[in-house]
């Protein structure tokens, strides 16, 4: 159950709750022959409101993780295409906030989905109770519905400055608003099942019903202060974190992903993702999160030798590679280099035609690229670029950068001896002068 259907079963659910609730109400306030078939009809519908919502919660909090660590990875396998470099500083802490608890951590964003549910059905089944002693008497479902509406906003309320503290401090502030709230909820519930009951005094034809509803609606509206909005803060946060991360993949004025389709852009320093496991690390989400890498991208498994890479590591593909989490090792530098050449390769097998790279390769990228355009023409291009974009005018076609430089002429000799390449420019022109038309 992935997609829509996950969703649509936790609201179903909540909703068939309510109706099986409801419907009992009203069946004995005006009970009608053999009642009592009818009101195991309606706890058969609550029980199948229960079950349908308890299957879909896990499929759906799967989900949304699964949407959190895509997200978190596409985003990072856009910055090597991005033009520029974003700040460092800032940006890592937004990768690092946003992986804690898209990858990491805990709460993950699908723990979100079972206070969202338990929310949904502490007020779909009051609303529905409410709805039952409308039909008997508008007037009834006024001061319950008032009620319910105060208890849901005492749960929903932004926490208080102190409470949002860390610390002692903030630990005390935020028990004493949970106890001050449940004190509240609690009051809320009682005045909701009251209301019911005194009306039951007037119209003893319907006491059942009513007093049944009263019982009803203290029992959830008590529950609410079971609910515990840690994860969906945890998860609005995230949210916030991942947004400047893509913002960061984004060029200016362009669109995520605005490297041409079929262009594998490399970046000039390629990301080290500490927080994820070494199968993430090689596709960067161009696969699922449960998808194989030897068994999607075998090639590449073979060409940079990931497979004897996985079985040295403690828990193979699922290594995290960096000892600064559980279970997690430190690489050197040259599996750094294979892994870097692995994300290239892994773009190439899924339909790439096309490498620019910011600078000649090392030999394990070299090598990599070497059999892939033996086998299949894959096109390699060097920018001059500083950043690594693409540029037309950087290098001549058909000529290296090796042979930019004229014969018997070291880079160090395009500056006239004495000077600094700042006084390779004249006085009173800027850089952007000193380059003749037509030349980058």
């Amino acid at each position: 159950m992935t997609g829509m259907w996950g969703p649509l079963g936790v609201i179903g659910g909540a909703v068939l709750r309510g109706a099986g609730c409801a419907t009992g109400v009203l069946l004995l306030v005006r009970p009608p022959s053999a009642v009592l078939w009818w009101l195991i009809g309606c706890w058969l519908l609550y029980q199948a409101g229960a079950a349908l919502g308890t299957a879909a919660l896990a499929p759906t909090a799967r989900a949304r993780d699964r949407a959190a660590r895509v997200r978190l990875l596409g985003a990072v396998q856009r910055l090597g295409a991005a033009p520029g470099h974003p700040d460092p500083g800032p940006l890592r802490d937004h990768l690092y906030a946003a992986a804690g608890v898209a990858i990491r951590w805990e709460p993950k964003p699908g723990a979100a989905v079972a206070v969202l549910a338990q929310l949904a059905n502490s007020l779909l089944t009051p609303a529905s109770l409410c709805a039952a002693l409308a039909v008997v008497d508008p007037s009834l479902a006024v001061g319950p519905g008032l009620c319910v509406a105060l208890a849901l906003g005492l749960v929903v309320r932004p926490r208080g400055l102190r409470a949002g503290g860390t610390g002692r401090a903030g630990w005390d502030a935020r028990r004493h608003e949970a106890r001050t709230v449940t004190v509240l909820i609690g009051v809320l519930a009682a005045i909701a099942a009251l209301l019911p009951v005194l009306a039951a005094a007037r119209r003893p034809d319907a006491a059942v019903g009513l007093c049944a509803a009263a019982l009803l609606l203290a029992r959830v509206l008590y529950g609410l202060t079971a609910v515990d909005l840690t994860a969906v803060r945890h998860w609005r946060v995230t949210r916030r974190h991942l947004r400047e991360v893509e913002r960061a993949a984004v060029p200016d004025g362009g669109e995520p992903g605005a490297a041409p389709a079929g262009l594998v852009v490399v970046p000039v320093r390629p990301s080290r993702l500490g927080f994820a496991g070494l199968a993430e690390n090689v596709h960067l989400g161009a696969l699922g999160p449960d998808d194989s890498v030897p068994e999607q991208l075998p090639r590449t498994v073979r060409l940079c030798h990931l497979e004897d890479l996985a079985q040295s590591l403690p828990h193979g593909w699922r290594t995290v590679p960096s000892a600064e989490f559980s279970g997690g090792v430190d690489l050197d530098e040259e599996t750094w280099r294979r892994i870097a050449a692995a994300r290239v390769s892994a773009l190439l097998e899924l339909g790439a035609t096309e490498v620019l790279l910011p600078r000649e390769p090392d030999p394990f990228l070299a090598a990599v690229l070497a059999d892939w355009s033996s086998h299949t023409g894959v096109r390699v291009r060097v920018s001059a670029e500083p950043d690594g974009v693409p540029s037309d005018e950087a290098v001549p076609e058909d000529v290296t950068p090796d042979e930019a430089v004229p014969d018997g002429a070291t880079p160090d000799e395009a500056v006239p001896d004495g000077a600094t390449p700042d006084e390779a420019v004249p006085d009173g022109a800027t850089p952007d002068e000193a380059v003749p038309d037509g030349a980058a």
